[in-house]
């Protein structure tokens, strides 16, 4: 047999060497990843060197820490559906039926504490199948079926409520879920903790979350790829309705009443978050750890100009230049990304050209 034919080892360190990014390549990529935890480092330091006696205290990061918790988990269930491409608009309006109902059936009703919680799970869960079906099964875009959607939830939870905001009633067997600590730490904190856990290790350890990225958006596409488009459609959906109605349990324990115009006001901070989310750490891919960095990047923000005395509108206005920048810079990092791409395949194609094909019997003189 003929000796097997090996690359020299000094090739094989040139071909390495070239395939690497250039030193400005990488420091445009590290910018790219770890940008906005920079930003969120600035921020905190930058507020707290300005507003030291009220800003830079523990009592006011555990308040801001705690406070958006309910924020950030409306804000991984809008992103979960964006793994795929699709807008889930009732993630806030279903915050907004789950505390809503929860307390209802709890105060009113006097329904057990863990069967009204099971009662507004499995809301949740045929919520996430009606915006599954509209897409799939109607053809829908899923912006225009989850309005459509978020509009029903939000007068279904005007008419259990009566208008009324429910707060008699409320036992503190369902008011101490949210409220106390764990070895100093709150609660809710535990909770969030635990809810990025688990969809981190769902989306980036296991096929769920390369199979939603896959479908990018184009169902026909992925089907043809081998991917089931019903299955991961349906889990995206039921998953951001879950993830919403928690949020609203969550909600809902810690105020320790029912209110009937919540949902809403949460949509544009939580997509804020996940836009701004995909410019981090995977930029050009909304993520859940990105998520989790954009939305207290936000808020820290928003607080530290509110103790400078900035006024309550300048909430609304930088959530939406956050939607306009994390749009944006996403689009620029799938654009470089794809630069990349072409290049390293060019730069391939040019170290190791294919050899010319031998004449067929039929082209032989």
């Amino acid at each position: 047999m003929p000796d097997t034919l090996t690359t020299p080892p000094v090739l094989v360190r040139q071909n390495a060497d070239r395939s690497r990014p250039s030193t400005a390549e990488w420091l445009v990529g590290a910018t790219g990843r770890f940008g906005l935890v920079g930003l969120l480092v600035l921020v905190i330091a930058t507020f707290s060197a300005l507003s030291p006696s009220t800003y830079f205290t523990v009592t006011n990061f555990r308040l801001i820490l705690v406070n958006q918790t309910v924020t950030v988990i409306v804000a991984l269930a809008a992103t979960l559906p964006l793994l795929a491409h699709y807008l889930d608009a009732s993630v806030g309006p279903m915050l907004g039926l789950a505390q809503g109902l929860a307390v209802w059936l709890i105060a009113v009703r006097d329904v057990p504490v863990w069967l009204a919680v099971v009662a507004v799970l499995a809301a949740a869960v045929a919520v996430g199948v009606l915006n599954t079906l509209l897409v799939l099964r109607f053809g829908m875009s899923s912006i225009i079926a989850t309005l459509a959607t978020g509009s029903v939830l939000m007068g279904l939870l005007y008419l259990i409520t009566g208008g009324r905001v429910i707060f008699q009633n409320v036992p503190e067997s369902f008011t101490g879920i949210a409220r106390g600590d764990l070895a100093g730490i709150p609660l809710p904190l535990l909770y969030l903790l635990a809810i990025v856990i688990v969809l981190e290790v769902v989306v980036v350890w296991t096929p769920f979350g390369q199979r939603m990225y896959s479908m990018d958006g184009n169902l026909r596409g992925a089907a043809r790829a081998g991917i089931d488009v019903n299955s991961y459609t349906l889990r995206a959906f039921v998953g951001a309705a879950v993830l919403a109605a928690l949020a609203g349990l969550l909600l809902a324990s810690r105020i320790g009443s029912g209110q009937p115009a919540v949902g809403q006001q949460f949509l544009l901070p939580a997509f804020a978050a996940a836009f701004l989310g995909a410019a981090v750490l995977r930029p050009g891919r909304v993520n859940m750890l990105g998520t989790l960095i954009a939305a207290y990047f936000v808020s820290f923000t928003i607080a530290g100009l509110q103790h400078l005395g900035a006024a309550t509108w300048i909430e609304s206005v930088f959530n939406g230049v956050a939607v306009i920048g994390g749009v944006s810079v996403a689009g620029l990092a799938v654009r470089r990304r794809r630069r990349l791409a072409v290049r390293h395949v060019e730069r391939l194609e040019a170290e190791h050209p294919e050899p010319p094909h031998p004449a067929s019997e039929r082209d032989r003189p």
